[in-house]
């Protein structure tokens, strides 16, 4: 059976992160795993969950430990992971769909689409694109945090949950019986007056993983000390004590003021347990719950619990704690149901969490209608608090319209939306930069409505401003001069794009360099306008130039530098070179069998157009 190992930033200790699962194709682990942990850790040190082997099976009995516990799926999506029988794709993704984690699929592979979208396969879940060449887009650095920012929840939200506890249970047992740890939880939490005790246990066997620096903490923190009892209890791994035996149980007779309460999960014979775990108390049985529920509440009678129920706040961060599992099981339906609780009661935390939850589709069904709701309910709620003119209201306001636009209102989006912009005129000034991004999230809408002139009108206000305000150099000047340019490429003003790329190239050469991605990519879509225009000669050039730059900035074998070299093959063929097309067509093709494999869609694709040329040679021979 597949072993579950775990990566952390810097190989720290991994207890009390986040929980992300990394599963893909078995042949795609190699190329893919350290990239994406790179990438997450850029932005959050959380822990990345794996099994050594991609092609090993997870025992249906240790599926709610090794996955239901984790906060986030990752994979990467390549044609092989689509197409191929695979783990990743016939049992940990339905899995995660099932339970409502949220998926994150990172397309590696171009030109998939067609198959990533089957109702079979990811339908109509969004992707984030670590090769994209749209400038305007927002980078996939940035996305990629948003995103984990949306999921995750951070280091100090965790510590405000932990407060929000009544108290700590201690739960010792064998690893081998770690499918009882979440069935015993659930046994003691189903109880209402012990919904808000944590539980501290340990979740994964972690290689190289101290077992003992918490534990002595753990034990003066928690009240009592549960042990899980059952027949593996009993064993003594070649001829020597198991953890719980030699370890754990002994450090909680030490404890001063904590009790032990073993829990017997199957029959156990006793008296091996009374010779092996000295002075231990009578056995409880799991499943008679009026005996459990006695012998807790005798070990936890002086705590006053569940005195909290009716305290919006309190509620919500109780449900954050069982939504993802921080010290207590994962039980996402309670989860949602306590945030309801307190979003119905006009917090505002847990009527943003609801609405993000709701658009993202995170442990709840995707549902913009739902999101919508929660978010004009916070417009409403900040209106009265603070005014309308009020950041955190024009912000809810404004995620209500990309809300609405999402669901594909775009009429009740543009209304928002002029909305918010003409009260951040008011209050900030047309020039702040807020105000330039409400005029170009309008200008969006407008597009989505086809009033392409409406919005290319907006985009031209949003760069003149953006000059006057930040420079023409600025990123945010740069961003929205890339976007003025893709709007007039779109429309097929090829002339009018011209004049504003050539500056725009120039002006990324001169504030990123000319072997930044950014301004690799200004490069290329410049010699593609080049070409829309006919003048397929400096489109040549301009793509010779490209391609040696990626080739010396990412390697021959990236993904946007095979991008670079097909663009430039291309433009061969299209002056009707088809000899120099043929050289670089074969390089592309051998060097495509390398990186992706001989039955890769791209490869074929390629080999397709090499047979078409190498015929139409031969023809004029």
């Amino acid at each position: 059976m597949a072993n579950i190992l775990c990566r952390t930033k810097g190989g720290a200790n991994p207890r009390g992160k986040r929980r992300v699962y990394f599963t893909c194709h078995p042949e795609d682990f190699d190329k893919y795993f350290d990239k994406v942990c790179e990438d997450i850790f850029a932005s959050h040190d959380c822990a990345v969950y794996y099994t050594e082997d991609m092609t090993e099976a997870i025992a249906e009995e240790d599926k709610v430990t090794d996955l239901g516990s984790n906060n986030l799926f990752v994979v990467p999506v390549t044609l092989k992971l689509l197409i191929t029988p695979n783990r990743a794709m016939d049992e940990d993704i339905p899995y995660a769909i099932e339970q409502g984690i949220p998926v994150l699929p990172i397309m590696m592979d171009s030109g998939i689409d067609a198959v990533y979208s089957r109702p079979d396969k990811f339908g109509e879940r969004q992707y984030l694109n670590p090769n994209s060449t749209d400038l305007t887009e927002i980078s996939y650095g940035d996305k990629l945090k948003k995103y984990l920012e949306s999921v995750l929840i951070s280091d100090d939200l965790a510590e405000r949950i932990r407060r929000a506890f009544d108290a700590y249970i201690f739960l010792s047992y064998r690893k081998k019986d770690r499918r009882y740890a979440n069935e015993l939880m659930r046994l003691i939490h189903r109880n209402p007056e012990y919904r808000d005790i944590a539980i501290w246990y340990d979740e994964f066997l972690t290689p190289g993983e101290s077992f003992l620096e918490n534990i002595e903490r753990m034990l003066n923190a928690s009240r009592l000390f549960t042990l899980l009892v059952t027949p593996n209890l009993l064993e003594e791994p070649n001829g020597r004590p198991n953890f719980v035996m030699g370890n754990e149980y002994p450090a909680a007779k030490k404890t001063t003021g904590i009790d032990i309460l073993p829990v017997e999960m199957e029959p156990t014979d006793r008296d091996s347990l009374t010779e092996k775990f000295s002075n231990i108390p009578d056995c409880v049985d799991a499943h008679d719950d009026a005996s459990l529920r006695e012998r807790l509440l005798s070990a936890i009678e002086n705590i006053a619990v569940s005195t909290n129920n009716d305290d919006p706040e309190h509620t919500f961060l109780i449900g954050l704690a069982y939504l993802d599992g921080i010290d207590v099981e994962v039980d996402r339906e309670r989860g949602v149901e306590l945030i309801t609780y307190a979003a119905e009661r006009d917090l505002p935390e847990a009527m943003e969490k609801l609405c993000n939850m709701y658009r993202e589709g995170i442990s709840v069904r995707l549902d913009y209608g739902e999101a919508a709701k929660w978010a004009e309910r916070l417009v409403r709620y900040y209106i009265v608090l603070y005014g309308e003119e009020h950041e955190k209201t024009l912000t809810w306001m404004n995620n209500l319209g990309v809300t609405c636009g999402d669901h594909g209102e775009y009429n009740k989006a543009l209304e928002l939306k002029e909305k918010v912009y003409a009260l951040r005129c008011k209050v900030l000034g047309e020039e702040h930069p807020d105000t330039l991004t409400s005029l170009s999230n309008l200008a969006v809408t407008y597009s989505d409505l086809g009033e392409h002139n409406k919005a290319i009108a907006l985009k031209e206000k949003v760069y003149v401003f953006s000059c006057r305000a930040l420079g023409e150099e600025h990123p945010d000047t740069l961003k929205s001069l890339s976007n003025l340019v893709y709007t007039y490429s779109k429309l097929g003003e090829y002339n009018k794009a011209l004049e504003l790329q050539e500056k725009e190239y120039t002006l990324c050469c001169k504030v990123l360099g000319e072997e930044h991605p950014d301004t690799l990519i200004s490069l290329n879509n410049l010699a593609y306008t080049y070409d829309n225009l006919g003048e397929h000669n400096k489109a040549n050039k301009l793509l010779e130039k490209a391609y040696a730059l990626y080739c010396r900035v990412l390697g021959e074998k990236h993904p946007n530098t095979l991008m670079s070299l097909n663009n430039l093959s291309y433009s061969y063929l299209i002056r009707g070179d088809y000899s120099k097309a043929l050289v670089l067509l074969e390089k592309l093709y051998m060097l495509k069998v390398k990186v992706y494999g001989k039955e890769h869609n791209e490869t074929l694709e390629t080999l397709s157009i090499l047979n078409v040329v190498r015929s139409k040679l031969q023809e004029d021979q």
